[in-house]
């Protein structure tokens, strides 16, 4: 993930101005409020309340519900996202913190690194991603002994030459983004037209020709795991809407989400488009890209969600910087199959046909995590 910042254009800015205050509960204790700086642009639609608060300086990423928890990975700031500790710090913890359906805290989990992605490999075994940036590490919790191993990579340096981030799991695979990948201003052979060109720029961040996506497997001692490429940055694929032929090029993947055909979508993030690999089990799949506007200009996200077809589902999203974790009703209840992203402080729905993005929260610091879960 790059912490990108986009100019916010004036329409929004005047969206922000004439909203009310958003929804604040107070608990009591010392639970937190809703920041006042968080309002809502959809008016009684949704409601805004406080799950969780970071222990301490941790700020909130990934969350995953598994029975009838939830995981939600803490990364410690004094940790580079190469896994590395920041000048002058001499030891941090990022934590796990599993909650029950309230936002009560059940049990914590010590991970190195800098963490990020969040996947259930079964129903007693979560892998978390750490060092999206270098260095990756995958530690897999097993939530009936609370055993935490760390699994490294069996290469030195991966194909793409940085980290690894968001993890889904499709049948028995399990893919994850290649994060930060080695990009070339001067790729060779030049295969423009690319997905990331916008405004009759080329490839502003650069071009990628490195693996994108892994499957990720565990070697046989157990300690070790491997990655295998899935989908190359620089291959054909379809320009969304309509049909146009351009050449994929995705400078920052990021998080993931499964759609409701089941196919695996990837976020570019700071290409502000998304990434649709239709049958991704198969030795072709088929790849198409969505750029994301908000009023007509390009919108980088963090995370993006399908609302399930499921009574009393509920929406929980991290705000990272802010420490907090949101929980989320519709009042009348989510539409299914309505989509929703998070980034550069907006919660926002997104027209999958168009990839224009309208907000329904403005004011957040930086949301990254976004998930749906039920009761």
């Amino acid at each position: 993930m790059k912490y990108v910042y986009v100019t916010v254009p004036a329409v929004l800015l005047s969206v922000l101005a004439a909203c009310s205050n958003t929804y604040q509960q107070p608990v009591g204790g010392t639970t937190p409020v809703v920041p006042s700086s968080v309002q809502s642009t959809a008016g009684s639609a949704y409601i805004l309340s406080i799950f969780a608060e970071s222990p301490g300086k941790l700020r909130p990423d990934d969350i995953l519900e598994l029975g009838t928890s939830i995981f939600v990975v803490y990364q410690d700031n004094n940790v580079n996202p190469d896994g590395t500790l920041a000048a002058g710090v001499t030891s941090a913890q990022a934590l796990v913190i599993e909650y029950d359906l309230n936002g009560n805290v059940l049990h914590t989990f010590d991970v190195p690194g800098h963490p990020d992605g969040i996947v259930a490999l079964n129903a007693t075994t979560i892998w978390v991603s750490s060092n999206e940036d270098a260095n990756p590490l995958i530690s897999s919790i097993n939530t009936t002994t609370n055993v935490v191993t760390t699994l490294t990579s069996d290469v030195a340096t991966l194909p793409h030459g940085g980290g690894l981030d968001d993890m889904k799991v499709i049948g028995e695979t399990v893919f994850v983004s290649a994060s930060n990948p080695t990009l070339t201003t001067t790729p060779v052979p030049n295969l423009a037209p690319y997905s990331t060109d916008a405004s009759g720029s080329t490839a502003v961040y650069g071009v990628s020709t490195k693996p994108a996506v892994y499957s990720l497997t565990v070697n046989p001692d157990g300690k070790t795991f491997h990655v295998t490429p899935v989908l190359y940055s620089s291959t054909p694929a379809t320009l969304l809407p309509g049909a146009t032929a351009i050449t994929l090029n995705m400078t920052d993947p990021d998080s993931s989400a499964i759609d409701p055909q089941g196919d695996l979508v990837t976020v570019s993030q700071q290409d502000s488009e998304i990434v649709y690999l239709q049958n991704p089990t198969t030795p072709n799949p088929t790849v198409s890209v969505l750029p994301l506007t908000l009023y007509g200009n390009p919108w980088p996200v963090d995370d993006i969600r399908w609302s399930p077809n499921t009574t009393g589902a509920f929406m929980l999203l991290s705000d990272n910087p802010a420490g907090l974790v949101y929980r989320i009703l519709a009042a009348t209840g989510f539409t299914p199959g309505t989509v929703y992203a998070a980034g550069q402080g907006t919660l926002l729905t997104v027209n999958t046909t168009t990839g224009a993005m309208t907000p329904i929260y403005v004011g957040m610091n930086n949301p990254h995590g976004l998930i749906f879960a039920t009761d």
